[in-house]
Parts: C-alpha cells; sequence; structure tokens
C-alpha cells in the first residue's frame, strides 16, 4: 500500500493520477491511499474508486487510520495556509506522521522538499523545509529525499501567482528576485521521479536534486511565461524584494491567500538551483527545459 500524503496538492493530485491504474514491479496493480484535510478532496478521490481518509497532520487527526496496512508514505505535507510559526507547524506535521508510520510498520518515505531549504535563510519556509527533511532522514525509517525548485504545473501557488498577475495585469513588477537564478522544474518530471523513487530500492536513504535543464533567472521565467502564453505586458524592474506588495497584488489581482503567496514570495531571495551535478535525479531521460516545461504547463491548464 502506497500512502500519499498531501493528495489535494497540485503535486499529490498529480502523483495519484500517474499511480492511478499502474502497475507494482512485480506486475500486481497498485494499492493506492490519499490522506487530505478536506472531505470534498476525499469524496472527488472516492468517486474515481481511490481510498482517502481525511485529516489533520498537524494535530494528528485521522494519522493512524491511513497508516494501516501501508509500507510506502510520500509526505508531500505543508503548512503554508495555517496561523503560526511556519517552521513549528511543519514539524509538528512531520513528527505526528512519522510516529504514526513507525507504529504501522512503514518501510519508506519518499519526501519532497526545497531544493534551497537550509537553516540560515530568510525564508521561514526553506527553514520549515530543512527541518522536515531532517525529521525524515532522522525517523529510524527508510527514506529518500527528493529537492525540487519552483515547479510549473497549474495550481502550486507560486506559479498561480506568476500566472495570475501576468494574465491580468498590463503592468508585471519585478523585484529584486528577478536576479534569482532559477532551474525551473516540470510537474511531470517531479511526478515521475517520485514515481521512480518508490519502486527503487537501492536509493534508500539519498537525497537527489530534481531540477529542470534549462538555468535561467525569476524575472527572464516570467518573461518567457508571458510570451508563451501569449501576453503583451510591460515589466517593470523594481528595487526591493516586494514580498508585502507582492502579497497584496497576488491577493487583488489573482485571489491568492495572503499569508502562503508572501511565505513562498521570501523563497526567491535564495538561488533554487542544483548546487553539485552528482546530486542529479538519474530519471531515465533529459529533464523537459524552460519552453517544453511551460508548453506542457499550458496543456495541463487547459486540460485542468
Amino acid at each position: 500500500m502506497i500512502l500519499v500524503a498531501g493528495a489535494g496538492g497540485s503535486v499529490g493530485s498529480a502523483l495519484i493520477a500517474a499511480l492511478e491504474g499502474s502497475s507494482a514491479p512485480d506486475g500486481s496493480p497498485r494499492a493506492i491511499r490519499a490522506f487530505v484535510r478536506r472531505e470534498f478532496d476525499a469524496l472527488r478521490l472516492r468517486d474515481r474508486g481511490i481510498e482517502a481518509v481525511t485529516g489533520d497532520a498537524v494535530t494528528g487527526r485521522g494519522l493512524d487510520t491511513a497508516m494501516r496496512g501501508v509500507r510506502t508514505l510520500v509526505y508531500l505535507v505543508d503548512t503554508l495556509d495555517r496561523s503560526g510559526d511556519a517552521v513549528s507547524n511543519d514539524l509538528e506535521a512531520v513528527q505526528n506522521t512519522l510516529i504514526a508510520a513507525r507504529a504501522a510498520g512503514v518501510q519508506r518515505v519518499v519526501y519532497l522538499g526545497h531544493i534551497a531549504a537550509a537553516d540560515g535563510t530568510f525564508s521561514q519556509h526553506l527553514v520549515a523545509r530543512w527541518a522536515t527533511e531532517l525529521a525524515v532522514r532522522q525517523s529510524g525509517l527508510g527514506w529518500v529525499v527528493l529537492r525540487a525548485p519552483i515547479i510549473l504545473g497549474p495550481g502550486g501557488t507560486l506559479f498561480e501567482s506568476m500566472r495570475r498577475i501576468v494574465a491580468r495585469s498590463p503592468v508585471v513588477p519585478l523585484w529584486r528576485w528577478r536576479r534569482t537564478e532559477v532551474e525551473p522544474v516540470a510537474l511531470s518530471d517531479v511526478v515521475e521521479a517520485l514515481c521512480i523513487s518508490i519502486d527503487t530500492p537501492e536509493w534508500l536513504d539519498r537525497t537527489f536534486d530534481i531540477s529542470g535543464s534549462t538555468r535561467t533567472t525569476f524575472g527572464a521565467l516570467v518573461r518567457a511565461w508571458g510570451r508563451a502564453s501569449g501576453a503583451h505586458r510591460l515589466y517593470l524592474p523594481l528595487p526591493g524584494w516586494g514580498e508585502r506588495l507582492g502579497e497584496q497584488l497576488a491577493w487583488s489581482l489573482a485571489r491568492l491567500p495572503r499569508r502562503e503567496t508572501r511565505l513562498l514570495l521570501e523563497t526567491l531571495r535564495e538561488r533554487q538551483v542544483c548546487p553539485d551535478p552528482s546530486r542529479r535525479f538519474p530519471l531515465d531521460r533529459r529533464p523537459l527545459d524552460l519552453d517544453a516545461a511551460i508548453a506542457e504547463a499550458i496543456q495541463r491548464r487547459a486540460h485542468s
């Protein structure tokens, strides 16, 4: 049994779709269970024949039920939308989940973190991702850690902020983060890496960076998205990081949650690139480049 915790998010939804109907390495049908916070998400999954458990990792509600019979846990939970300290919330969630996993005899945890996660950054979200990664690695369970930069695919808050502001504003502000180096990764590449990590025994207790094959800047990424989506915009370079104003703009134009948007905008102060080629995830093919990843995101958006 594979449990996808955080199955209501953009990556979780795509992973469930990829696993649905697929076979395990021995040819047997996969048993999949989703752990989600909202009953609406659970109802939609059950309507497709997928077992779903509702609960809350921060409080621990529903975790014991979700873990029954599980051999592999894919941990995609974050607590960006919760009030309070971001690091404490993420740690509470992962510790509760790992306690339930050990009690249920889970054998492997696959965790998707952030490529810029570290303990000394300005971004509380990146500190929280680093703390979560440490908790997984010190859990006593078998683990695989994947670290990704910005993921190009519909549903993610940072991606949606970029997409909606470019779509709805004739003037697009580019703050100091326009110079931040990034290696944007396609959602399909992330999902493929997660699927491989579920099945490959020799990758236990290893950390990989899953990033795209194009190194660019976030400002260039915003402009590339505008060109590909056919939006002719004026891009206005501005001083400062603009997190507070960016939060307000994302709310006003994109109707995205303020706190979540601000926490993610703060991550753009850090380079989001693979620092060591030997740590790149060994996909069976070259990761999609920027143009192909954007084209895929546009196609996914059209079919969502």
